[in-house]
């Protein structure tokens, strides 16, 4: 999807945004922040601080609603064609809800479409929606999906190559988890896990009778991560009881900010008896990043902001509760008294063009006439040698351009080797990271010499070992490095021998 894509992740922890720019070699992250929700101040707060940290505008905005506000339920249609299933889908699941119908906005996706459709009914309250979209305009954010926590990061993983047919995601934070199984790479279940504070930071530690701080207890976290474990395997021991089938997942996936906890994939793999993998949606392969952004990236927190951004906008990809009251509609004109209107103003305003073009024909000649001699004599006296003008304009971008390659050639080098080319080299090298200012550069046939400022005596180190992998040198070496005046700053020259050709 090309522009600008904002992915908006909001939990119980935090509210994350990753902003990513979207063309035809895939996605590029221009911006992201992550702000921790204070129980004090409120969602409201964190997203004023997120839009002081970062630009929230965006082309396309995806969200997604918190997975512990839905219903989830598992039915089987007599039938197989979408649209018939979208127009009855509600009057299914209308005696399984705990709410009227009315005050609900379902969605769907399918898990099997074999004698009969086995579907994924997900069901939202329509006040919660307004709420969390009234939240999100406050702030000049309207999404155009509006996902369930953990799928879009389920989405992601189906779509990475690697992943096995059948798994289990757990996108933990520090009080609940979304649980996402699929099946045949097919989402097929989905349950929110709700525990106690065992994951939150400052549940990591704890203060003893003599005030001396200290960690966790192993038996306490292994106590935690056995209930947690037995929650997960009771859930898929009752959904394979209610499919009749046996679900076994290959491998379990996990993110959010309880992954990073220590022991985590350690008690998981023990407990549940497969395998476990934390994630990193950045490592898709259309993504990229600049090296500043990689170095501070953190996987587990920005996955499901990430995810969203990457999030496919074709119907039947997850959920989407912009439906209803709640649609984007598209501005259309209709016909009648307006399209009427729209073609008399058409009219005026192509009668007043024909009057103004018109009008000033005369005197737009007049003036390209004038113009025309004008750029003549220019080249006349720019190029007193060229006697055959034809088109002044055309010959001289040509006389231009070839002034402008042979600027950029280096008197007395052989090949095809260019300054530009030098200094392009250089500015690679040195990443923008780098505290490092070069104040001149001298190029001549044997070596290049560049002299700058920097932060430190480390940095100009750096600088230089970074320039010997250059293909254009065959050894650089640091001819001075000193403190300026101040004391505070380093001045150096490195000389850089050419290769011969």
């Amino acid at each position: 999807m090309p522009g600008k894509i904002l992915g908006i992740d909001i939990n119980g922890d935090s509210v994350a945004a990753v902003r990513v720019q979207g063309g035809i070699r895939g996605y590029r992250i221009t911006d992201w922040s992550r702000v921790t929700i204070d129980e004090a101040a409120g969602v409201s707060e964190a997203f004023r601080e997120l839009g002081e940290q970062m630009d929230l505008t965006a082309d396309t905005c995806m969200s997604a609603l918190g997975g512990e506000r839905a219903s989830y339920r598992n039915i089987k249609m007599p039938f197989k064609d979408t649209k018939k299933i979208r127009q009855t889908i509600a009057f299914s699941i209308e005696t399984m809800v705990p709410f009227p119908i009315q005050d609900l906005l379902v969605d769907f996706t399918i898990v099997d479409q074999g004698d009969q459709a086995e579907i994924l009914a997900a069901s939202v309250k329509r006040a919660y929606v307004g709420q969390h979209l009234t939240l999100l305009k406050e702030y000049g954010l309207d999404p155009d999906i509006l996902d369930i926590r953990g799928v879009p990061t389920a989405l992601w993983l189906l779509r990475q190559p690697a992943v096995p047919d059948n798994g289990l995601l757990l996108e933990m934070g520090s009080k609940q988890a979304m649980m996402v199984l699929y099946l045949d790479r097919r989402i097929a279940l989905i349950r929110g896990l709700s525990f106690d504070d065992a994951l939150k930071p400052q549940a990591r530690v704890t203060a003893s009778a003599d005030g001396q701080v200290y960690g966790q207890t192993d038996q306490r976290l292994e106590a935690w991560f056995k209930a947690f474990c037995m929650h997960i395997s009771n859930t898929l021991h009752g959904f394979e009881a209610q499919r009749g089938k046996t679900v076994k997942p290959e491998r379990v996936f996990i993110t959010g900010s309880g992954a990073d906890h220590p022991g985590t994939e350690q008690y998981l793999e023990q407990f549940l008896d497969i395998p476990v993998e934390s994630i990193n949606v950045a490592k898709d392969a259309r993504v990229h990043m600049e090296e500043d952004v990689a170095q501070l990236w953190e996987p587990a927190l920005m996955n499901g902001a990430l995810a969203l951004a990457l999030r496919d906008t074709k119907r039947g990809m997850g959920f989407n509760f912009r439906t209803e009251e709640f649609e984007i509609r598209k501005k259309t004109f209709w016909l009648g008294k307006e399209i009427r209107k729209i073609a008399a103003f058409g009219i005026v305003i192509l009668a007043l063009l024909i009057a103004y073009f018109g009008v000033d024909y005369y005197l737009l000649t007049r003036q390209y006439r004038m113009l025309d001699k004008e750029i003549r004599a220019v080249y006349t006296q720019v190029f007193p040698e060229e006697r055959r003008i034809v088109d002044p304009v055309q010959q001289m971008k040509a006389k231009i351009a070839e002034l402008e390659k042979s600027t950029f050639s280096l008197p007395g080098v052989s090949g095809d080797e260019r300054a530009i080319d030098l200094l392009r080299d250089i500015s690679l090298r040195i990443p923008r990271s780098l505290d490092v200012t070069v104040n001149s550069m001298v190029v001549d046939p044997e070596a290049v010499k560049i002299k700058g400022i920097t932060d430190t005596f480390n940095t100009v180190d750096i600088v230089k070992r970074r320039l010997e992998a250059s293909a254009y040198y065959s050894g650089v070496t640091i001819s001075s490095a000193n403190l300026d005046r101040s004391g505070k700053r380093v001045q150096f020259e490195i000389k850089m021998q050419k290769k011969k050709q």
